[in-house]
């Protein structure tokens, strides 16, 4: 009984010290605010090397959901921005990953590198570099070819999103 009484009061006390004291959890890099205290930005097109039809599109797209779920700077047209988003995507590749008994392939991924800059406008400082930014996904092949492109699709996708949040961390954290 007395053991009980005395792991409650230390549950207490843990409990009390963190909610006094908080977790102590804290991000790297300076953080708080955009660079050089930036409100708006324009997210203009991105240059696609790649022959992958409509890349760019689809990561102006997820950039600007990120960047606007976020409601730290507003998206606004390159005329009344602050800064700009630009860059360029580089590559595209696709590679098998597993193969069956008859040697077809069973997975694939897909690896998408692009660089970006984050430039004030007006005089067109560079405030942030992006290079090689790598993101990738796996998707599982069809016989079906329709159902594969949708597959692959979806994993562009995926590595866009995942990709505008990690540029996103990046820029504010100023890595």
């Amino acid at each position: 009984m007395r053991i009980k009484s005395i792991i409650t009061v230390l549950i207490s006390i843990i409990i009390l010290c963190s909610a006094t004291l908080g977790c102590g959890y804290k991000l790297m890099g300076r953080g708080g605010e955009f660079p050089e205290g930036i409100t708006s930005l324009a997210i203009g097109p991105l240059e696609n090397k790649t022959k992958e039809a409509n890349l760019g599109a689809i990561f102006i797209s997820a950039l600007r959901h990120e960047f606007i779920f976020r409601r730290e700077v507003e998206i606004v047209s390159e005329q009344k921005a602050q800064a700009a988003l630009q860059g360029t995507i580089t590559s595209i590749t696709i590679s098998s990953l597993a193969y069956d008994e008859e040697a077809r392939a069973r997975e694939y991924r897909v690896t998408i590198i692009l660089n970006l800059l984050l430039i004030r406008t007006g005089d067109d400082k560079i405030l942030w570099r992006g290079d090689n930014i790598r993101g990738d996904s796996e998707y599982l092949a069809s016989t079906n070819v329709i159902v594969e492109e949708g597959r692959k699709d979806s994993a562009v996708h995926k590595i866009a999103a995942d990709l505008a949040e990690e540029i996103y961390i990046k820029i504010k954290e100023r890595f």
